[in-house]
């Protein structure tokens, strides 16, 4: 009679296919090195901007962001302000600090509200066709005649400009977006013969797209919506710039650039953190989204 040791046991213990499945996709992310640091990057910046908001909220550091010091305005970076000093006295660092978790905040906000429509829209019109699909398609081409931030411009001065209006702005000019794309996946992915099995064996509609179709299809949905995270933070940004988007004195980058525009030549410093943060979160939001759009991609699976 044959032993089985217990290291052959270990051996042929089946491995849960998520499990697995996760291991495959981390590894084909190490490949794009970019990605990887723009991961780092994010996850950083994601830790910082809580420990912000919770600074903001309950004063761990016991500096406000809006206080003033008028005898120490417009000082360069050093060791007491790391940051240096705005126009009021104000310290940079704190305000980027607490300004971290706004910023963000409407990125994900904008994109989370523009997933919530573009994605259910898309997928009806791809699933169902016919005039439903003309009539959602139709909609979703008038929004894209106007450029993003000339909608969002047009939205924010009619409701005003506010966190919260910024944000509705930014996430309306997005849902065409998500519902084209979501769209061309679900036209793709219906044809396959394993949803003309599913609905012969009398599947209902909303078993075949919750349980089949979206499952298969949040691929592209994952990668848009990272990508898009960095162009509301951007949106954001230039909205605070003009003076239509979050307003002062709450410390979101774009108001803070704003708030500096004027002492550029004087103290280059005001503008210079800011607008680099911008620049960092956005370039790493890109680069993960890249490496995201690379791993997950079928093609790209050996």
């Amino acid at each position: 009679m044959a032993v089985v040791s217990k290291e052959s046991v270990l051996e042929t213990k089946p491995v849960n296919p998520r499990v697995k499945s996760m291991k495959d996709f981390y590894k084909r992310l190490k490949k794009n090195k970019s990605a990887l640091v723009g991961f780092y990057v994010l996850l950083f910046f994601f830790f910082v901007s809580i420990f912000g908001a919770i600074d903001a909220n309950y004063g761990i550091t016991g500096v406000s962001s809006n206080a003033t010091n008028l005898t120490a305005k417009l000082q360069g970076p050093s060791a007491e302000y790391w940051f240096g000093t705005d126009h009021l006295g104000r310290d940079i660092f704190i305000r980027i600090l607490h300004g971290m978790y706004i910023t963000l905040g409407v990125g994900f906000a904008a994109t989370f509200l523009a997933g919530l429509v573009g994605v259910p829209l898309g997928i009806i019109s791809g699933y169902f066709g016919g005039w439903v699909d003309t009539v959602i398609m139709r909609l979703m081409d008038i929004l894209l005649a106007f450029p993003g931030i000339l909608l969002a411009l047009a939205i924010v001065s009619v409701l005003g400009g506010s966190t919260i209006n910024v944000t509705i702005a930014i996430a309306i000019g997005a849902v065409p977006q998500f519902a084209r794309i979501v769209r061309g996946s679900t036209l793709t992915t219906k044809k396959l013969e394993y949803v003309d099995a599913i609905r012969a064996l009398g599947a209902k509609n909303g078993k075949i797209i919750f349980q089949h179709i979206l499952p298969n299809i949040m691929s592209p949905i994952i990668v848009n919506t990272t990508l898009f995270i960095a162009t509301a933070i951007l949106s954001a940004a230039g909205l605070s710039f003009l003076g239509l988007g979050v307003q002062p004195p709450t410390p979101e980058w774009g108001a803070m650039l704003n708030d500096g525009r004027n002492y550029m030549y004087q103290a280059s410093h005001i503008t210079f953190f800011p607008g680099m943060m911008i620049v960092i979160i956005v370039l790493a939001f890109n680069l993960f989204g890249d490496g995201l759009r690379d791993a997950l991609d079928p093609k790209m699976k050996k």
